[in-house]
């Protein structure tokens, strides 16, 4: 078995083997989305490696670069994300085996940990390879129409979102974005979040292949004091409005932001609304809140970070729910 590095030649095999392995009814498989996320990645091109057996692809394993941070120091990490096997040659040891490649990589490159958010399937596999848990990001539901929801469960009801032209302007180019950011991160000093930088932000919430996102925005003047990002999914219980970010230059604005989800609630016609636990604040964006055990399992593997404890206090992280998403 050949095993190497992966090159932008290799795309459209990586696709289709993607494909063959996993099928796409969580998520499309296209050249598109795999340059987005793998190359055009502002935090770094992800590093991937590949299994042949002969001239037949046969494994295929991707790290997502990312960038955390958290009291002024930058962490380099990356997501273990993308992995496939080909059908006939799984039970071979070769997930595991292009997992450790990758590993050895990161530890050259010296970059600081790696972690990744499991299902139950995968989570053994993991943990055996030295992972560890750091926590679960707690998800809050704000119900806001159970009946409408009930409706939709038991199908007596198709939910439909609705979509305002004004929810067009992503607010993603303005003047005081990267501002807004910095101040984002002096607010949130002594918690772990994502370095994001306006470059990063378009990438995520802009350029994505995959979804659709919007924007609210506050602001004072030509000064942006709060942009909050989401998304609409229409699901089996009916509208959902996730809450994907919300940055903000000062905590006296939560009343500000909480007034905000209620607008796009009724925008929107959502039924309910998904947002972190962690922005325990937004109690009163909807009539019932529900802290759920519904959300992401984090688990992380040290790579070179020297206080490797600090990663499995997840209650001095401070990820969002776009961090976190499947993607």
């Amino acid at each position: 078995m050949e095993i190497r590095t992966a090159t932008e030649h290799d795309i459209p095999l990586i696709v289709e083997l993607l494909k063959k392995s996993l099928g796409e009814e969580l998520m499309p498989k296209s050249k598109e989305y795999w340059q987005w996320k793998h190359i055009d990645n502002p935090f770094g091109k992800s590093p991937v490696i590949l299994a042949f057996e002969n001239d037949t692809l046969v494994g295929v394993r991707a790290f997502m670069r990312w960038q955390w941070r958290s009291a002024g120091q930058i962490f380099e990490a990356v997501r273990a994300v993308d992995t496939a096997t080909h059908p006939d040659y799984q039970g071979r040891g070769i997930f595991k085996k292009l997992t450790l490649e990758l590993l050895d990589y990161c530890a050259r490159e010296k970059w600081h940990f790696v972690f990744n958010t499991p299902n139950n399937s995968s989570k053994p596999g993991y943990l055996k390879m030295g992972w560890k848990e750091a926590g679960k990001l707690p998800i809050s539901i704000p119900i806001v129409h159970p009946f409408s929801i009930a409706l939709n469960m038991s199908r007596l009801k198709r939910s439909s979102i609705k979509i305002n032209d004004s929810c067009q302007e992503l607010h993603l180019q303005h003047s005081g974005l990267e501002e807004l950011l910095k101040q984002n991160a002096a607010r949130c000093k002594d918690q772990i979040i994502t370095s994001h930088s306006v470059h990063s932000l378009q990438w995520r919430y802009q350029d994505v292949p995959v979804a659709q996102y919007f924007t609210r925005a506050l602001q004072t003047g030509e000064k942006l004091n709060v942009l909050l990002v989401y998304r609409l999914k229409s699901s089996k219980a009916g509208n959902e409005l996730r809450v994907t970010d919300i940055f903000m230059d000062a905590d006296k604005y939560r009343a500000e932001v909480r007034a905000m989800v209620k607008e796009l609630v009724k925008l929107h016609a959502a039924d309910y609304v998904t947002v972190s636990g962690l922005n325990s604040w937004l109690n009163g964006a909807g009539p019932y809140l529900r802290k759920l055990p519904v959300g992401p399992i984090v688990t992380v593997r040290n790579i070179t970070f020297d206080a490797a404890n600090t990663l499995l206090n997840f209650h001095g992280w401070g990820p969002s729910v776009g961090d976190l998403e499947l993607f």
